[in-house]
């Protein structure tokens, strides 16, 4: 019943959709021109097969705003959890945070406090981006926490940061089979991920009224308690100047899962409905 963990997992490497290639980091993106507008927030519904049919067990709320105090950061959070039915199976309540400067998009803090069923994990960073360094505090479970410093080669970001970096990179000549890599700090590692382009695809979602203009991808997972690290996810990205996601499967341990978008609020253009 990790299936809330698993799509959680996915919707924040989602955008390893493309563009890693420009791993030094010279994205920068004037706020008019940003991909996301303050307030902005995304829902979607986790769900699990159960024998034939998928269920849905959970929600996940993402949502990003403009710090006030500081004009030249955003504040991502997410917030993933089963329904009151399934707690009484296996009990998520998930909790990310991240903080990044614009226009460049780099990460400066992370938070991600997660509980699930008997396992608990704590991640706090906080980066130093001239240094290619990080500050990290990590907290399994009752352990003690512990304090290290994570050495990066540059243009590594925390998930919540590079699904925002990601979506302001540039799609139009992106081709079938292309493979991108990016690179992510989680736990006590940095981690690089591969991703292939597929190909676009118009995509009908439930809870939208319309096929979607669509992206394609399948995005390599990390091994762990979910994943054998074998399998793929599978995502389906806005093919519009949103770039968000909109729906996305993967295998798990057991089973499969699925993640799609239940709502939108505040989005800075109008999603690319097929006409």
């Amino acid at each position: 019943m990790k299936a809330l963990t698993a799509t959680a997992l996915a919707i924040l490497l989602l955008l390893s959709s493309a563009g890693a290639a420009q791993q030094a980091c010279t994205l920068r993106v004037e706020e008019e021109n940003l991909a996301f507008g303050n307030g902005e927030s995304l829902k979607y519904a986790a769900s699990y097969l159960w024998g034939l049919i998928f269920t849905d067990v959970g929600e996940v709320d993402m949502n990003v705003d403009k710090i006030k105090e500081y004009p030249s950061e955003w504040q991502v959070t997410i917030n993933a959890r089963t329904h009151k039915f399934y707690d009484k199976f296996f009990k998520v309540r998930d909790y990310y945070e991240a903080v990044f400067s614009a226009p460049e998009i780099r990460s400066l803090y992370f938070r991600r406090d997660i509980r699930e069923g008997n396992y608990a994990m704590k991640n706090t960073y906080r980066f130093d981006n001239e240094n290619n360094t990080i500050d990290a505090t990590i907290q399994k479970n009752e352990d003690s926490a512990k304090r290290m410093e994570l050495v990066h080669e540059g243009c590594t970001f925390d998930v919540l940061t590079y699904f925002y970096y990601l979506r302001n990179l540039d799609y139009d000549n992106v081709y079938p089979g292309k493979i991108f890599k990016l690179s992510i700090a989680l736990d006590e590692e940095i981690y690089s991920i591969r991703c292939r382009f597929i190909e676009r695809e118009r995509k009908k979602t439930k809870s939208l009224p319309k096929k979607v203009n669509c992206l394609k991808f399948a995005v390599e997972v990390i091994a762990g308690s979910v994943f054998t690290g074998n399998e793929n996810i599978t995502m389906w990205v806005s093919d519009d100047r949103n770039h968000i996601p909109l729906e996305l499967e993967s295998p798990v341990l057991v089973g499969r899962v699925k993640a799609r978008i239940t709502g939108f609020e505040n989005l800075k253009y109008p999603l690319n409905y097929v006409k």
